[in-house]
C-alpha cells in the first residue's frame, strides 16, 4: 500500500533534488521490472512447470516477503534503491500467481481489472492534474485512516485464513456485504494513488534528495497492485 510507505517515511533534503521526471522514470522501470516476473511466473505455471500446491506456497510468500520488506524500506529509506528491484520482483510473483487464481473463477477478470486499474490510474492523474479533487490536510487524514482500517481487517483476515475460516459476510464471496465492502475498498485504492501524486509534489517542492525516487516509485507501484488485486477481488464477486 503506496501512501503508509511514503508517509511515514522521514527523507532527507540536499545534495541533487528529486524530480517528477525522476520518479516517473523509476517507477516506470519497477512497473516493467514486475511485469516481466508476473508473466514470466503467470506462463511457468500455466506450463505446468510447477504444481499447484507450489505455487500457491510463492504466490502468498511473495506476498508477505513484499509487505515485510515495504516495511523495512519505510524505516530504512536510505536502502530503498538498493531493495526497490527486488521488491518490485516479489510484487510480481504475486501478481502472476493471483491472477491465475482469479482465471479458475472466470478467464476474463485479470484482462478486465488490469484495463480498469490503468484506466482509473489515467482519471486520477486526470482528476488531480486538473484541480477537481484537492489534497488538503482533511482529504489526507481520512484517506489514511480508511487505509490503515482497511490493513487491520486484512491483517485479521488473514488470522482467520491460517485456522481454515474467513471473516463473516466481508470475504464472503458473491454476498451483498462483500461486494459493499470490496467496492469501498476499490474507491479507498483508487483515491490513495491522490495521496501518491500529492507527495510526490510535496517532495519535489521541499528540494528532497534524488535518491529517494525510488520511494516514490515503490509507493505508486504497491498502490497500482492494490488496485489490480482488489479489481479482481470485486469482479470475482459478480462471476458467483
Amino acid at each position: 500500500m503506496a501512501n503508509p510507505i511514503v508517509s511515514r517515511t522521514e527523507l532527507a533534503v540536499g545534495g541533487k533534488t528529486m524530480t517528477v521526471q525522476g520518479v516517473v522514470q523509476k517507477t516506470s522501470f519497477l512497473l516493467g521490472l514486475s511485469a516481466i516476473a508476473a508473466l514470466g511466473f503467470f506462463f511457468f505455471i500455466i506450463r505446468g512447470g510447477i504444481s499447484g500446491g507450489m505455487a500457491q506456497m510463492i504466490t502468498f510468500g511473495s506476498m508477505f516477503a513484499a509487505f515485510g520488506l515495504a516495511l523495512f524500506i519505510t524505516f530504512r529509506p536510505q536502502k530503498a534503491k538498493a531493495l526497490a528491484a527486488p521488491y518490485a520482483i516479489l510484487e510480481g510473483l504475486f501478481l502472476g500467481g493471483v491472477s491465475i487464481m482469479f482465471m479458475g473463477i472466470d478467464p476474463s477478470i485479470p484482462a478486465n481489472a488490469l484495463a480498469a486499474t490503468f484506466v482509473t490510474a489515467a482519471v486520477m492523474l486526470g482528476l488531480y492534474r486538473s484541480g477537481m479533487i484537492k489534497v488538503n490536510e482533511k482529504f489526507r487524514s481520512i484517506m489514511m485512516s480508511a487505509i490503515f482500517a482497511i490493513m487491520l481487517i486484512y491483517i485479521v483476515q488473514w488470522g482467520f485464513v491460517l485456522f481454515g475460516s474467513t471473516l463473516p459476510f466481508l470475504f464472503q464471496t458473491g454476498g451483498l456485504v462483500a461486494i459493499g465492502f470490496s467496492l469501498f475498498v476499490v474507491v479507498v485504492a483508487s483515491f490513495s494513488l491522490l495521496l501518491d501524486f500529492d507527495n510526490i509534489e510535496r517532495g519535489v517542492a521541499a528540494g528532497v534528495s534524488e535518491e529517494y525516487e525510488w520511494i516514490f516509485g515503490i509507493g505508486i507501484l504497491a498502490t497500482l497492485v492494490w488496485m489490480y488485486f482488489e479489481f479482481m477481488r470485486l469482479l470475482s464477486h459478480f462471476q458467483d
